[in-house]
């Protein structure tokens, strides 16, 4: 895609942010009960396995991840 490591970093990074900061409106707009927010959540998106050996510059991806979760 033609990104520096650096530039794919920071996509992630604002992607995440939109995940975490927009779920629950996105949810309420969708209609998913609590049943289906809870299954999608962790599964579907920000599925743990997708930040498996991450560290050094790209750690923070996993702790804001771990943390949207908890």
């Amino acid at each position: 895609f033609l990104l520096s490591r650096e530039q794919a970093l920071g996509l992630i990074e604002c992607q995440l942010i939109g995940v975490i900061e927009h779920w629950e409106s996105v949810c309420d707009e969708a209609g998913l009960s609590a049943v289906d927010r809870a299954y999608l959540w962790g599964r579907q998106f920000l599925n743990p396995f997708a930040f498996d050996d991450l560290s050094g510059d790209a750690a923070h991806l996993k702790t804001m991840a771990d943390e949207a979760r908890a």
